[in-house]
């Protein structure tokens, strides 16, 4: 494999699945549009991040993720593991249920358009979030993100989307996650820390710290938030019901809702989330759910080379 040539790393099993004969009808028209490129099928959970770090050690100068924001967050933490080097860029091509990151980039969805705009966009640095958490067995552990990570209703539902079959799309099936995660949901206590300032005790239905501005198949929640900032945008939204919510999303959506009571939105640098009670609540980050609270975020500026 040259060095010079992009690497594609792609999912099969994003965008509700790829079989050979479908990947060779989208292989040319995304050659036409990008030029020639070498590619690797990922087999398992977090082979695309072991395929990227091992492309920026030997020199590679662009790496594609060919699926959704999963994908896309395997390969930024793969860049990330080999030090994140600058010769080395990172670009995607949109083939996901979610496409959350994609609308943030103002990215063709289709895969022949965005590889040709791929080919002429410049690479520039971003910011990259970076996440420490509980992992699911008790220990710390940490992930970078690009988009979006989240704590509370938010999380449940990612939960309940990644169990489910999404052929429908993103859009019913996080519609339908959050239907089955109304039932019997109860609001989080926390404690909020922004900025290493004392904690303040909230109740809240969800918060997200966004780098992007979208999750949820479409919806945007973080609207303030810029990819080169230097911060990432913390939207907080407080003790308000489900009913109230389900009356409104098309404000999250639209990204009106700050402007919502109790929904509050601001820039931050570092921010530490802890359940007050003994209440097991999840971690969100781009799309999966690795862990649980207590939570700390923080920003990395500049961190990654990025074709927009």
């Amino acid at each position: 494999m040259a060095p010079d040539r992009p690497l594609l790393i792609v999912n099969p099993r994003s965008g509700g699945g790829l079989s050979e004969a479908q990947w060779a009808r989208l292989a040319g028209p995304i050659a036409q549009g990008l030029g020639a490129f070498d590619t690797l099928h990922t087999e398992r959970p977090g082979h695309a991040r072991d395929m990227a770090r091992e492309a920026a050690t030997h020199g590679r100068r662009l790496v594609v993720a060919v699926g959704g924001d999963g994908t896309l967050n395997e390969v930024v933490n793969g860049l990330m593991d080999a030090g994140a080097p600058r010769t080395t860029e990172v670009a995607l091509l949109p083939r996901g249920t979610g496409g959350d990151f994609r609308r943030t980039i103002d990215l063709p969805a289709d895969l022949a358009k965005a590889s040709a705009y791929l080919a002429k966009a410049p690479g520039r640095p971003i910011d990259v979030g970076l996440v420490h958490f509980t992992s699911h067995q008790g220990a710390t552990a940490s992930r970078h993100f690009i988009n979006v990570s989240s704590f509370g209703f938010s999380a449940a539902v990612a939960n309940k989307a990644n169990e489910s079959n999404k052929k429908l799309g993103a859009r019913a099936a996080f519609l339908g996650a959050t239907l089955r995660t109304v039932l019997g949901y109860e609001n989080l206590d926390v404690e909020i820390s922004v900025d290493d300032a004392p904690p303040v005790r909230r109740t809240v239905l969800l918060g997200a710290v966004g780098n992007g501005r979208y999750f949820g198949g479409g919806m945007k929640i973080c609207p303030q938030a810029t990819l080169d900032s230097g911060s990432l945008n913390l939207v907080v939204v407080g003790d308000l019901g489900l009913s109230s919510i389900a009356t409104k999303i098309h404000r999250l959506y639209a990204g009106t809702h700050l402007s919502m009571k109790r929904v509050e939105g601001r820039n931050a640098q570092r921010v530490h989330v802890a359940s007050a009670t003994e209440r097991n609540a999840p971690v969100e980050v781009d799309g999966e759910t690795p862990g649980t609270l207590p939570a700390t975020w923080e920003v990395i500026p500049g961190a990654l080379m990025m074709r927009l």
